[in-house]
């Protein structure tokens, strides 16, 4: 029994990094889309800001979901499907509600106090489904579990979430944004509950959906007192865009091409279509779609970037370099500009510069897999092997490959000066990743 629980919770305590390290879209603009989207949510709260952030996960289908800490995922499949910027800031809203009562420890203990294998598998199922969102994973572990052991998980599941659902729309109310957008996205999902549960979004896994639920959100909705302001026209602005974004980069560039949404010529439609122009590839097309851009708005950060991107991937890395670095004296702080940036410095052999870079961003934002891989490969040619492997076994530990993230530990120790900064921080993993397989 001790032997189940403890792979049990190895397995738990896993999912969020291996989730936050391999599974997500990292991308400057959307993700300083989303901090501006949350910004009100957050007002009334005692979250925190610096330390809470919004991810997306490449995943097509529609989840969103929180893990320890302050981070909430959502898949970008939900973003895409959502039509406007208040649904969004709905099921953001409901999230930071479960941050707020404390469910992901409250389900944590659940797991802890369970006694039986089949409370065990049940709560795993559970508690898997919230921090992957992975609908096999849930109905694979759920599958043979005790109805009673399953039952009493699932009653404080579906506690927690009518009250992340009264707390979300308070937060909504308080910053005046219309809370009837959390019934606009619960009909999105209405009828799934009737599917069979592999044919049903992983949302309807992790988020019970009854009509009891959606009841009691039309009352609360009722008595809630509340006044909207008027709408946010860059707020829409920018969700749009985000959306436009998500699109030109996830469907089918042919099939981009091919719609009639994107045969305009305002600016959104440019924004995907060059995007997928570029995804052909069609390198003369992007750049005259994304140049079309610039003209427009040549101050935009993120088309700069994206004139960047376009041209380091079509081997113009010197070109590329005027792009990032215009985009960097636009937004000096973002992380991941840094990063493109620090890229293309890679490129053309600037490999101290890139270090001189990177290793000031990388206190920021210690959990970034591209991060890591463009340090690591700067240091490698400047000749610090030791902090090249360490920096490349965090990155194998970050996407939970532990025997790989071992073995450059290793090298990063008998490659480092004993006693110096990347000696002991490999020494450290090391002890770490021995810790998690006692």
């Amino acid at each position: 029994m001790k032997k189940i629980i403890l792979i049990f919770f190895l397995t738990l305590l896993l999912f969020p990094k291996i989730v936050y390290g391999k599974n997500l879209i990292r991308d400057a603009e959307i993700e300083e889309t989303l901090r501006i989207i949350t910004a009100p949510l957050l007002e009334n709260t005692k979250i925190n800001k610096e330390n809470f952030k919004v991810l997306v996960v490449n995943d097509s289908s529609m989840n969103a979901f929180v893990t320890s800490g302050q981070y909430i995922f959502i898949h970008y499949g939900l973003i895409t499907k959502l039509e406007t910027v208040e649904q969004l800031q709905s099921v953001i809203a409901h999230e930071i509600a479960h941050i707020i009562g404390g469910h992901y420890i409250k389900r944590m203990a659940d797991i802890e106090s369970a006694q039986t294998v089949a409370g065990i598998g049940m709560a795993l199922s559970a508690a898997a489904g919230l921090a992957a969102g992975d609908t096999n994973l849930v109905i694979g572990l759920a599958a043979g579990t005790q109805s009673a052991s399953r039952r009493a998980f699932l009653k404080n599941t579906r506690t927690q979430e009518a009250s992340a659902d009264q707390t979300g729309i308070k937060l909504m109310a308080d910053a005046n944004i219309n809370p009837n957008a959390a019934l606009e996205v619960l009909e999105i999902f209405k009828g799934q509950e009737f599917l069979t549960a592999k044919r049903q979004d992983p949302y309807i896994q992790t988020h019970p959906l009854n009509t009891q639920r959606i009841s009691s959100i039309n009352k609360s909705l009722e008595s809630l007192s509340y006044k909207i302001k008027p709408k946010d026209k860059n707020l829409d602005y920018l969700f749009n865009r985000m959306r436009a974004k998500f699109i030109g980069f996830t469907d089918k560039p042919n099939r981009i091409l091919r719609a009639s949404n994107y045969q305009k010529n305002d600016e959104l439609s440019l924004y995907t279509r060059a995007i997928a122009y570029h995804r052909l590839p069609d390198s003369k097309l992007a750049k005259k779609t994304i140049d079309s851009l610039l003209n427009v708005k040549p101050n935009d950060p993120y088309y700069n970037e994206l004139k960047a991107q376009f041209l380091l991937e079509n081997g113009n890395a010197n070109e590329a370099l005027k792009y990032y670095k215009r985009a960097l004296e636009l937004e000096p702080n973002q992380v991941l500009l840094n990063i493109g940036y620090a890229r293309a410095l890679n490129s053309v052999g600037e490999y101290k510069s890139s270090v001189n870079l990177l290793k000031n961003v990388y206190v920021k934002d210690p959990n970034n897999g591209r991060l890591l891989r463009e340090l690591a490969t700067a240091y490698s040619q400047i000749g610090e092997t030791g902090w090249a492997s360490l920096l490349t076994a965090e990155r194998y530990a970050l996407y939970g490959k532990f025997k790989d993230a071992m073995h450059h530990a290793k090298r990063a120790l008998g490659t480092s000066l004993p006693g110096s900064i990347e000696w002991l921080k490999a020494e450290d993993l090391i002890l770490d990743i021995k810790n998690m397989g006692k």
